[in-house]
């Protein structure tokens, strides 16, 4: 695996003035653009799609991990293979990404499979392995004081599962708000619409929603709180909720280890220390992996 260094701070005391010198970007050393692949497999999405872009350097400001603001590139061929099959993704233009059905190409749990970007005589590659499902035993729900009001009530889901023995598990937890939202249309109309929220699993400003079973194989495992947040203290609430779903993916320790990089990367701090993103893209950078998702609802 290899890593790419995203972010290079430069302090300096030498003026009274500032702690930030700013260094002419002719003297720093330059690097070729390379392919960025992300694609991500999991047998319970109905579409397959790979994104391919081209890195830049970062030269002070912000970087934007999550690729929102780079350029799709869309005169690559994507190839996916499994056991001697393969099948090229076609680029399509209103997601800016390489995409397919599923049933093109069944995603099954424990198979591997092949990724191979052709572009301009350039070639990035990469694999994954399906790694298997873990159900969701239980969910524990409880609730604190909002911080709206005292009289209103934060609700808290604790996401409990079993996890499989002597092996190491990389899990991601997370869950959703499913609401109606009551909206004025018109001088007397109101309309119910759909609004989903996501539950926060932050715990002390740092990111609950990784775990790994390093030190408790086998053993039942249980999430920090997924908080559902209630905003509203004086009037009707305009929300209504639904229901909420809860989510545990299964994943591979590449997923975990570039997602848990990127989440953990600050780039609105300037004294930060250097991050390192994992990659596991030959030829290129990116991510490329494979996760199990499992889910629970629960209803109001």
């Amino acid at each position: 695996m290899t890593n790419t260094l995203i972010a290079v701070i430069s302090i300096s005391c030498f003026s009274c003035e500032t702690l930030v010198n700013d260094v002419d970007p002719d003297l720093l050393p330059r690097s070729d653009s390379k392919l960025v692949v992300h694609g991500y497999l999991s047998p319970q999405d109905t579409v397959i799609s790979i994104a391919v872009n081209l890195s830049t350097q970062l030269i002070g400001g912000s970087l934007n991990l999550s690729n929102n603001t780079t350029v799709s590139l869309s005169d690559a061929t994507v190839t996916l293979s499994n056991q001697g099959k393969s099948i090229s993704l076609p680029f399509d233009s209103k997601s800016g990404t390489y995409r397919i059905k599923a049933t093109a190409l069944p995603i099954t749990e424990g198979k591997t499979y092949e990724l191979k970007v052709v572009r301009n005589g350039e070639t990035a590659e990469s694999s994954c392995t399906v790694p298997k499902v873990v159900a969701i035993q239980s969910i524990r729900k409880d609730s604190v004081e909002a911080r709206a009001s005292s009289s209103l009530k934060d609700y808290l889901y604790h996401i409990v599962w079993k996890d499989p023995e002597g092996q190491v598990n990389y899990y991601r937890v997370g869950g959703y708000i499913f609401q109606t939202q009551r909206v004025q249309t018109g001088p007397t109309t109101f309309e119910n619409m759909p609004n989903i929220q996501p539950l926060n699993f932050r715990e002390n400003n740092r990111s609950g929603e990784f775990i790994t079973d390093e030190r408790t194989d086998g053993l039942l495992l249980v999430s920090i709180a997924g908080r559902a947040y209630t905003y509203y203290s004086q009037g009707p609430s305009p929300f209504t909720n639904q229901y909420i779903e809860l989510i545990l993916l299964s994943c591979e320790k590449t997923y975990y280890d570039y997602h848990l990089a990127v989440r953990n990367f600050d780039g609105n701090n300037p004294f930060a220390e250097p991050s390192l993103v994992p990659s596991n893209i030959k030829n290129g950078l990116g991510c490329f992996a494979a996760y199990n998702r499992s889910t629970f609802v629960l209803k109001n």
